[in-house]
């Protein structure tokens, strides 16, 4: 957490007596809330306000157990057992506030559980600046692992790596790489691109994508991005990735080439329906109504009716109760394996005849807004909107703003939407804008 959020008498080294009951709760509390937080990141239904209260949520458990002094570690350390994430996390930031041996220690146990490393990478990210610089300077730079985290303090508080990165850029360590490569476009390091573009064929498929990536944010349009858009046809775990930013990046034609191109794959309408939206393109429209009355599609087409067109599901009265005879999702039976939750669970039911009302309505008047035929959000692309987004937007709308801002202006920093809110809240405020 930043140095103002650290509790007065924890600082003064005059920790509240704290119980061991308290400390568990404050415990659990806290990791949970990270996964939630976890999931929230890229969210369709998290607006800042809420992104904001979960993070006040979060914040008060640490800051609980940060009153509870050294008697919170041991029980903090316990949980640790399983090597999970959220654990790690909290442990983290727990060490990351005055406990420097604690922090080894846990970067130690990391090594042996590749698992539980994004909890280390996220309380990097969760503290103040000045307390993830201090951690950096105990990162050892004859470990890969020390190295990779390194890079995250970096890329959390968007920091100049310097030397440290193109060091990193030259690892024999494929996710050290990747973290490197990733960071060229988070930093919006223009002058890297030439380093950047010697990686789109690595050989391994993350620092190659992030190699992708970066090279479109900073400004390449010619090999990095038709590479690009040749992996958002290929299923692979960075597909949907590499298809979001390939359509964001691509002109209006060479974008709607690719919706077409995808047709052939597996998972074609769903695929199609999410670029639909990305384009910003209104010649969709209509087609993404008809999908809202298929129920597989239904939600994620009125994602994207909603992203070309700032409809808003609650103010314009767009959202109908669940169909009544579509069951999806995890049931109460305790032999079902399927304990996955729907993918859309968090996206309204559309109301498909208010939709198609509304769509009436407007249809003459966005044509106008539209010059070079896409929207964002009902509105031509802009920094000034972009950044409007960032403020009022919900979450997945907000990362799509971020990236808008790069692909618009290269060399802009990626601005962090996954940073705590008041640190976001600040920087929005140094942008200004509105």
């Amino acid at each position: 957490m930043d140095n103002a959020r650290i509790p007065a008498g924890h600082a003064a080294g005059q920790p509240a007596a704290v119980t061991a009951d308290q400390i568990d709760t404050y415990r659990d509390e806290a990791a949970f809330l990270w996964t939630q937080r976890r999931d929230a990141l890229d969210a369709p239904h998290y607006s800042p306000q809420q992104f904001a209260e979960l993070d006040e949520q979060l914040a008060a458990q640490l800051d609980g157990l940060a009153e509870a002094g050294d008697d919170a570690w041991p029980l903090c350390e316990a949980a640790l057992v399983n090597d999970c994430p959220e654990d790690f996390f909290v442990a983290g930031v727990l060490a990351l506030n005055g406990r420097p041996g604690d922090w080894a220690l846990l970067v130690r146990r990391a090594k042996d559980a590749p698992e539980a490393a994004p909890g280390l990478a996220a309380a990097l990210g969760w503290v103040g600046a000045n307390e993830a610089m201090r951690a950096e300077a105990l990162m050892s730079a004859d470990d890969s692992l020390h190295r990779r985290l390194t890079l995250e303090v970096y890329g959390a508080h968007r920091l100049d790596a310097g030397e440290r990165w193109s060091v990193s850029m030259r690892s024999t360590n494929a996710g050290e790489r990747a973290r490197a490569l990733r960071l060229a476009g988070e930093l919006g390091r223009v002058e890297g691109l030439n380093a950047v573009l010697e990686l789109i064929g690595d050989e391994k498929s993350e620092p190659r994508y992030w190699a992708l990536w970066s090279a479109v944010l900073l400004g390449d349009r010619g090999k990095a991005l038709a590479a690009l858009t040749g992996a958002a046809l290929r299923p692979g775990i960075r597909q949907m990735d590499a298809f979001r930013l390939a359509v964001l990046a691509l002109p209006v034609p060479e974008g709607h080439r690719l919706l077409v191109e995808a047709e052939a794959m597996a998972g074609a309408a769903r695929l199609r329906i999410i670029g639909a939206g990305l384009s910003g393109q209104l010649r969709y429209v209509p087609w993404l109504v008809d999908q809202m009355t298929k129920p597989q599609l239904a939600r994620i087409a009125l994602e994207a009716f909603c992203l070309i067109t700032g409809a808003d599901v609650n103010t314009d009265g767009l959202e109908a109760p669940p169909p009544e005879d579509f069951d999806e999702g995890p049931t109460e039976d305790p032999e079902d394996e399927d304990v996955e939750l729907p993918v859309d669970i968090a996206l309204p039911w559309p109301d498909v005849e208010q939709v198609r009302a509304w769509w009436l309505a407007h249809q003459s008047r966005l044509p106008a807004l539209a010059a070079d035929g896409r929207l964002f959000m009902g509105q031509p692309l802009s920094e000034v909107h972009c950044l409007h987004v960032l403020r009022t937007g919900r979450q997945r709308a907000r990362a799509l703003a971020a990236l808008h801002l790069c692909l618009l202006r290269p060399g802009t920093p990626l601005f962090p939407v996954d940073a705590p809110a008041w640190r976001q809240q600040r920087l929005l405020q140094r942008l200004g804008g509105e």
